[in-house]
């Protein structure tokens, strides 16, 4: 509905005269008759339903739709955002609405609004089902429900992707990735397991990603791998030890090496967010591993030397653990650098980072305590593993 425009100047300044000599003379007050028989008296003020009247036709919202359109598409996202989130308070129920929450969206995305972003889109599912638009709103909130490390709501807007008709086949793999990965998130690791497993299926029957860098919606099916078997070695540990160590640790080394496997198949995407929580991710599992073996008390040393040589022996052969860690986390400190990726993933590399630091300096000084050369050590290093391998 739009407004009348405004009567000339003059004839308002004319109708003001009229009505002030109308009232110059108070009239007398005549006398008060009952209501008639059968009327109303009105008893309370009439309610009706709020009612949003736009200023503008629809040609004139469909023409503010296209400048911001035309913004969006030239990365303009701040004035963007200003006129998608103008339309929707405009037309709330008009054709521009249910694209103006996508596009202004997509807008809040691009200036990094995440949360803003979510919320449009989510308004777009609960007032436009059924609108074309939808379909990009829930692969959209996958990748943003991700990125903000929202598990829970990442499974459920899975399950309702999954559940749209006519999915492609990369829609189809990026929606069981991302309800894998929102379930070993909440350690449902085995339900996990089998999600990530349709996904690969789908890629194995498509031979998808075989030449060349992966589309990004394989990166998340290889993290949510990596996390699947990441979370089952780390189950392995050696406090109390184990009666057959050697094989023990064997398992929990082939895990990892798996659990990397997956995480540099992630990386293969040369997509900045998840190589650096893939590199995260493989720092961690050789900082864990250590932290776990470290832990091995020296049961069969009696004597005090005995304790030291065990204490020298385990710090030499498993330093190179922190070693690792440390090489994975400073090449993801870099790639952020690099990049420009600031997302909390780099923020746990680059605290990483220090710990590592820290452990190694730690290590380096306790070996410098005991009386034993580092040769020495390695020597009976070398013995030890003769006796058992």
């Amino acid at each position: 509905m739009r407004f009348a425009r405004p009567a000339p100047l003059l004839a308002v300044a004319a109708l003001s005269l009229a009505l002030l000599s109308g009232c110059a003379a108070t009239p007398a007050p005549g006398p008060v008759m009952p209501p008639a028989a059968g009327a109303v008296t009105p008893t309370s003020p009439v309610e009706v339903a709020p009612m949003v009247v736009s200023p503008f036709s629809e040609l004139e919202l469909e023409q503010q739709f296209e400048q911001g359109r035309s913004l969006l598409l030239h990365e303009k996202y701040k004035e963007a955002a200003e006129i998608f989130d103008r339309l929707t308070r405009l037309a709330p129920d008009g054709e521009t609405a249910p694209p103006s929450l996508y596009n202004g969206a997509l807008a809040r995305e691009g200036l990094a609004e995440r949360e803003a972003a979510v919320e449009r889109y989510k308004k777009l599912l609960e007032r436009f089902p059924d609108h074309p638009t939808t379909r990009g709103a829930y692969l959209r909130l996958l990748r943003l429900y991700s990125y903000l490390e929202r598990w829970s709501d990442l499974a459920a807007v899975a399950d309702r992707a999954l559940a749209l008709k006519d999915l492609t086949v990369l829609e189809a793999i990026e929606a069981h990735g991302a309800k894998g990965l929102g379930l070993v998130e909440q350690d449902q690791v085995d339900d996990a397991a089998r999600q990530v497993g349709l996904a690969r299926d789908l890629i194995e029957e498509h031979r998808l990603g075989e030449s060349g860098p992966p589309p990004i919606e394989l990166a998340e099916v290889s993290f949510a791998l990596g996390e699947v078997r990441k979370k089952r070695s780390e189950r392995i540990v050696f406090d109390p030890v184990p009666p057959s160590f050697a094989e023990v640790l064997e398992q929990r080394c082939q895990g990892l090496l798996d659990a990397q496997g997956a995480y540099t198949e992630a990386m293969r995407s040369y997509d900045a967010h998840w190589s650096a929580m893939a590199g995260y991710r493989v720092g961690q599992l050789y900082q864990q591993l250590h932290r776990d073996v470290m832990r091995i008390p020296p049961s069969k040393a009696d004597t005090l030397r005995k304790k030291q040589l065990f204490e020298g022996a385990m710090r030499l052969r498993y330093r190179v653990l922190l070693e690792k860690g440390q090489k994975m986390m400073d090449g993801t400190v870099r790639l952020s650098a690099r990049t420009g990726e600031d997302s909390a993933w780099v923020h746990r590399a680059e605290e990483a980072k220090r710990d590592i630091e820290l452990a190694l300096d730690d290590e380096k000084k306790a070996l410098s305590k005991l009386p034993f050369t580092e040769d020495e050590l390695q020597a009976a290093l070398d013995l030890l593993k003769k006796q058992s391998p």
